[in-house]
């Protein structure tokens, strides 16, 4: 089959430079280039130290994930290579000697890594606009680069309705906005930022507003692809069905419903979220790559994928929450979406307090799962989260759907993007299994006892549940009386 495929013929005997290559659509890349792409020549792959583990340690550890099962029987070191860097770093964190390797040897560049903590701080953030700047002087000296891709997304110029695959005038320079973060303490660069930030929901977004227009200013004469997904989502299919490997966005409402942790989400009602499966993402990426290399241009990407009801897809999530609970379930499964900003903030208080009760229980038999720390992180992503829930984009996607229509049959089997086609209640069957399998890394084989565990729960529910009425029932014949 890869005999015919022009997108495989291109990554032959190509070098490739990877940052972020530890993130989900990163190592989905990296798996996909390793299973379909052998004959490529190298792989560099930008790991910094992090959570008390080196580069090494984290690069070992890389390929003990389940992503890359399919293709453990192959010899990665011969292909993927180390380098120890920190994108939050001046220059990448890059030693001198792997600086000059890379200008030597690579090909091709895919600039994934990036902070994606919704509730970052402003220099935070900024590390996502300077690592794109350091970025682009390494590959203007690269000697035979033949494409730059970096990977945004899709809200990245949330402020309009409508999206254009193009680059918009960001509210401040980058330029500019660096030289405020080296220049100003935090408190003071909040305040100057102010009416730049008013239009972005979260520091994030605004710092990848500012990275593409950065990259538009700078790579002229570089070959470079912009993508921009939406909402990343589970695996169709490659290389497991139902895979993720993190709790961002609907992944981790959805995951959160089911543990019994959310069980109420502010939204208006009729507003679609923009779901796409994480190797639609990777797929097009890839394809995207072939397609840009040599244009000498810049090409933008929106890929969106599909609309779809937050209520919708918690509904046709809930019988898959029966029949995969898992061990690690908190409580019983319940879901209300409203309307009301001021009922979902009740809602909210009213459960952190139970929340709060219920620690206090486990402590009293031996127990702490700080259920009420772990609901307060959660509500203040919620909040974040809203933003999106309750607001609606449309978007171009010629540039999209003319990629997909340069491809030949071999590839369009081999490089899956058009994410229209997907079968959707198979696909959820295979999310929730995958939130159980990889999120939750609960084995199959614990299903029986997650099914006993999630009777206890229900029961417990409702009995809760009638206490409470009962209380409220006497409460208010006291009243009476």
């Amino acid at each position: 089959m890869s005999d015919n495929s022009q997108i495989v013929e291109f990554f032959r005997n190509q070098t490739i430079f990877i940052t972020g290559g530890n993130g989900l659509v990163g190592k989905l890349i990296l798996e996909k280039l390793l299973r379909t792409c052998w004959d490529l020549k190298k792989i560099y792959l930008l790991i910094r130290p992090k959570k008390g583990k080196s580069p090494e340690q984290r690069f070992s550890e890389l390929f003990t994930n389940p992503c890359f099962e399919s293709i453990k029987g192959k010899n990665f070191k011969s292909k993927v290579m180390l380098i120890s860097g920190d994108c939050n770093q001046p220059g990448l964190g890059l030693d001198p000697e792997d600086a000059y390797i890379l200008k030597k040897e690579t090909t091709c560049i895919f600039h994934i890594a990036a902070n994606v903590n919704f509730l970052q701080t402003i220099k935070e953030a900024s590390y996502n606009v300077s690592c794109t700047k350091d970025m682009i002087k390494l590959a203007k000296e690269m000697e035979n680069l033949k494409v730059f891709v970096y990977v945004s997304t899709a809200y990245s110029n949330c402020f309009n309705s409508h999206i254009r695959e193009e680059i918009y005038k960001p509210p401040i320079k980058a330029e500019a906005f660096l030289d405020l973060v080296n220049s100003c303490n935090e408190d003071d660069l909040e305040n100057t930022l102010l009416s730049y930030l008013k239009n972005f929901p979260n520091n994030y977004l605004f710092s990848k507003c500012l990275s593409e227009d950065l990259i538009k200013s700078s790579t002229t004469g570089i070959s470079t692809a912009i993508i921009r997904p939406a909402i990343i989502t589970n695996t169709i299919k490659e290389p497991i069905p139902g895979y993720t490997d993190n709790y961002y966005g609907v992944i981790g409402v959805v995951a959160g419903v089911g543990m019994g942790i959310i069980r109420c989400f502010y939204s208006k009602k009729g507003k679609r979220l923009d779901l796409v499966p994480a190797d639609v993402v990777s797929n097009c990426i890839l394809a995207a790559t072939w397609k840009t290399a040599n244009s000498k241009s810049l090409t933008v990407y929106n890929c969106v994928g599909k609309k779809m009801l937050l209520e919708k897809l918690i509904n046709l999530m809930a019988p898959l929450y029966e029949e995969f609970p898992s061990t690690k379930y908190l409580w019983y499964w319940g879901f209300t979406l409203t309307e009301s900003k001021f009922l979902y903030n009740v809602s909210s208080l009213w459960y952190l307090s139970l929340a709060h009760v219920v620690d206090f229980l486990f402590v009293l038999f031996g127990k702490s799962y700080k259920i009420a720390t772990k609901l307060s992180k959660i509500h203040k992503s919620l909040n974040v989260l809203s933003y999106f829930s309750s607001r609606e984009w449309t978007f171009d996607e010629n540039n999209f759907m003319n990629l997909w229509l340069k491809m030949g049959d071999t590839d369009r089997r081999m490089f899956p993007f058009h994410s229209k086609t997907i079968p959707w209640h198979q696909y959820l069957f295979d999310c929730a299994l995958g939130i159980r399998l990889y999120l939750l890394q609960d084995p199959i084989s614990t299903l029986p006892e997650g099914k006993a565990k999630l009777k206890k729960l229900r029961g417990l529910h409702y009995a809760f549940v009638g206490f409470i009425i009962g209380i409220m029932f006497l409460t208010y014949l006291s009243y009476l009386c």
